[in-house]
C-alpha cells in the first residue's frame, strides 16, 4: 500500500477544522433564522454555547500542529465555562461576575471582575502571540499576521455586535418573561409564575425582539394618553395586539397552562399559590400599579387562548375573570360573575381584593380607600371632578365599558390614573421591583452571546483571508 503523499495528508488534516468551521457557520445562520427560546438552564443558548465548547475541542483535536489549535476561541469557551458555571452555582471567588447592562446585552466584558479579565486577557496573548511569530518564521506571514489582527480585534473590543438580538425570541414556561414599556436600554421584566418558582421581577439588558411590540403599541398608547388625544378604545386594542405577540412566543405544555390557570382561578390545590414573590415593594405603594396589571392581563390571556388545553372545571370558571358578554371565545353566563364588573367603588375595591389575594399578600386599606387629591379636571371622563371618591369610582365604571376582563380593566384604569394624576395616593406605574440588579440566568446568557460572536468572528478571520476579507466588507 503506498504512503499518502504530503499534499494529501495535509489536506486530510485540514478537512477537520474546514468542516468545523462550515458547521458553525450553518449554526450561525439556523440562530438567524430560527430565533432562540429562553429558558432559565437548558435554553438555546446555553445548548449552542456547550455545541461550541464541543466543537472548539474537537478542533483543536483535528488540528495538524499547535499553530492551528484555534486558541481565541478556545480559551474563550473554557473561560465562559467556568464563570459562568460558577454564576449558576452562585459560587464566585472573587466577584468574577457583576451583570451590568448599562449599554444593553452587548458589554459583556463590563460584567466580568477587572482582574479575572485581565488574566484572561494575558493567558491569550501569552498563547496566540509565540504561535502567530512561529507561524511568520515559517513563512505563512499571512495567516501569522492574520493570527495576530484578529487577537487585536478581539482584545481591543473591535468587533461587531451580533445580529441575534433581533431575531424570534420564544418562552418557554418556566420562564414567561413579561418585557415592560421602557426607553432605556436596561429595565424591569417580569416573570409570571411557575411550578418552579413564583412572581419575580428581574433586571435584564433590553431585547428588541422581547420589547418590539411593547414599544410600538404600548409607549405610543402613552403618548396620544399624554397628548389627550386617544379614543377610549385604544388602551384595550393595543394590549390586545400586545397579549397576542406574547402568546404566539409562549411555549407551554398543557400541565403549565393548567397550573397557571389554577394560579389565577386561586384554586385550593394550586401548586404555585405558595410560591415566594421575588420582588420588593417600596413604602407606601400598593399593589394595584400599571405594569402589574400589564403582567396580569397577559397571564389571564395566554390562559383564555390555550383554553383548549384546561380541564372542563376550569374552563367553566374563566368567566371570573373575562367578561363572557364581551368575549366570542366563551358562553355567555349570568351564574359566574365577573371579579369587579360592578359599577363603582364597589366594583373597584373588589377586583382589588382579588389581585391582593392572587399575589397572597394582606391588603393595603389604602389601595381600597385612595387618599385624598384635590379636585381636578378629567380628560377621560370629560368633567371636573367632585372628590377622589367620586373620580375613582366614576373612571372604573367607564374602564368597565371599554374592557373584556378584570386585569385589563385594571390595566385601563392605572394608565388614565397615572396620565392624570401620576404615582400618588399609594398608585405607582411598577409597584413590584427587583431586589438586586444582578439580573438572571436568562438575562446572563444573552449577554454572554456577544463575547461567543466575538471570539468565533475572531477565530474565523484568523482562519482564513477569504473570512478576513468577508469581515472587512461588513458581512460579519
Amino acid at each position: 500500500m503506498p504512503f499518502p503523499s504530503m499534499r494529501s495528508l495535509e489536506a486530510s488534516q485540514n478537512a477537520g477544522p474546514v468542516a468545523l468551521m462550515l458547521t458553525i457557520g450553518l449554526l450561525h445562520r439556523s440562530m438567524i433564522t430560527r430565533g432562540f427560546i429562553l429558558k432559565r438552564l437548558l435554553s438555546t443558548d446555553v445548548i449552542v454555547m456547550l455545541f461550541l465548547f464541543l466543537i472548539l475541542n474537537l478542533w483543536a483535536y483535528l488540528a495538524s500542529e499547535l499553530t492551528r489549535v484555534p486558541w481565541i476561541a478556545l480559551l474563550f469557551s473554557w473561560f465562559w465555562l467556568f464563570t459562568f458555571g460558577l454564576t449558576l452555582l452562585d459560587r464566585q471567588p472573587f466577584h468574577m461576575w457583576e451583570m451590568n447592562c448599562a449599554n444593553g446585552p452587548y458589554d459583556w466584558r463590563l460584567c466580568v471582575s477587572r482582574y479575572w479579565l485581565y488574566f484572561f486577557y494575558i493567558l491569550l496573548a501569552f498563547v496566540q502571540v509565540p504561535c502567530s511569530v512561529a507561524l511568520i518564521i515559517r513563512g505563512d506571514q499571512v495567516q501569522g499576521i492574520l493570527c495576530l489582527a484578529s487577537l487585536g480585534l478581539f482584545l481591543g473590543s473591535g468587533l461587531p455586535r451580533n445580529k441575534y438580538i433581533a431575531a424570534i425570541h420564544r418562552h418557554s414556561g418556566d420562564v414567561l418573561r413579561i418585557a415592560l414599556p421602557t426607553s432605556h436600554l436596561e429595565g424591569t421584566v417580569y416573570i409570571l409564575p411557575s411550578k418552579e418558582n413564583g412572581f419575580e421581577a428581574t433586571w435584564s439588558p433590553k431585547l428588541r425582539a422581547e420589547h418590539l411590540r411593547t414599544d410600538s403599541e404600548i409607549m405610543q398608547l402613552f403618548a396620544f394618553m399624554r397628548s389627550g388625544s386617544y379614543s377610549l378604545s385604544e388602551p384595550l386594542k393595543r394590549l390586545r395586539t400586545t397579549m397576542s405577540a406574547f402568546n404566539e412566543g409562549a411555549i407551554l405544555t398543557n400541565l403549565q397552562v393548567n397550573e397557571l390557570a389554577e394560579w389565577l382561578l386561586m384554586e385550593p390545590n394550586s401548586v404555585i399559590r405558595e410560591k415566594p414573590i421575588k420582588a420588593q415593594r417600596p413604602p407606601n405603594v400598593h399593589l394595584i400599579g400599571r405594569d402589574l396589571m400589564f403582567a396580569l392581563a397577559h397571564a389571564e390571556y395566554l390562559v383564555f387562548m390555550r383554553k383548549a388545553a384546561l380541564t372542563p372545571r376550569l374552563r367553566e370558571q374563566l368567566g371570573r375573570l373575562r367578561h363572557t358578554k364581551r368575549s366570542g371565545g366563551l358562553d355567555a353566563s349570568d351564574s359566574l360573575p365577573t371579579v369587579g364588573f360592578r359599577e363603582g367603588l364597589e366594583g373597584y375595591r373588589e377586583a382589588v381584593k382579588f389581585v391582593y389575594a392572587l399575589m397572597n399578600m394582606p391588603v393595603d386599606p389604602f389601595a381600597l380607600e385612595p387618599g385624598p387629591m384635590p379636585t381636578h379636571y378629567s380628560t377621560a371622563l370629560g368633567r371636573d371632578t367632585k372628590s377622589t371618591e367620586d373620580y375613582a369610582g366614576s373612571l372604573w365604571t367607564l374602564c368597565l365599558e371599554h374592557s373584556e376582563s378584570t386585569f385589563s380593566a385594571l390595566y385601563m384604569f392605572c394608565c388614565i390614573w397615572f396620565i392624570e394624576i401620576g404615582n400618588v395616593c399609594g398608585f405607582h406605574i411598577f409597584p413590584l421591583r427587583c431586589t438586586s440588579l444582578q439580573g438572571d440566568p436568562v438575562a446572563w446568557q444573552v449577554i454572554w452571546r456577544q463575547g461567543w460572536y466575538e471570539c468565533m468572528v475572531a477565530q474565523l478571520i484568523a482562519s482564513s483571508p477569504l473570512l478576513a476579507l468577508a469581515f472587512i466588507a461588513g458581512l460579519f
